[in-house]
Parts: structure tokens; C-alpha cells; sequence
């Protein structure tokens, strides 16, 4: 299996949860020997539920009108270099 991210290995790992909240406390998952990336089913699935909370339509956006500002009522002091 290669990484999504690097194309690099993945070593399958075993995985403890101390809170063991929804049943086993050892799972399996897959960790990228080059850059860290780990696929396991519950970092997926809260991956894809972040995903489609994101693509929604894009509402109209509205530009305020330009105010043009005359140029000759103000000062302008040169500056220095």
C-alpha cells in the first residue's frame, strides 16, 4: 500500500484507545513510514463528514461601488528613500 499524500510506504500499526468509547481498545491502522500520514476508518470518515460540511453552493457576492477620492484636495509629503 503506498501513502495518498507521499506515494511512500505504509506500515500497518496496532492502535490503543485508552477511552475505549465505542468498543474494542486495539484497532489496526495504517501509518506513512516517510511523512507520518495515518488511514484508519475513523479519521476517514470524519475527514468526508468535514468535506461535505465545506462544499456547499457559493452565494452572490456583492462589490460595493469605487468611491473615486480627488487627489488634489490633499497634501502629499515625498518621502524619504
Amino acid at each position: 500500500m503506498s501513502c495518498t499524500r507521499c506515494q511512500g510506504l505504509m506500515l500497518e500499526e496496532s492502535m490503543i484507545d485508552m477511552e475505549a468509547d465505542y468498543g474494542q481498545m486495539w484497532s489496526r491502522s495504517w501509518r506513512c513510514f516517510n511523512c507520518g500520514h495515518r488511514h484508519d476508518a475513523v479519521i476517514q470518515h470524519h475527514r468526508e463528514i468535514q468535506a461535505k460540511s465545506i462544499e456547499r453552493p457559493l452565494a452572490a457576492v456583492t462589490v460595493p461601488e469605487t468611491v473615486e477620492l480627488p487627489w488634489e484636495s490633499e497634501s502629499v509629503d515625498p518621502l524619504a528613500a
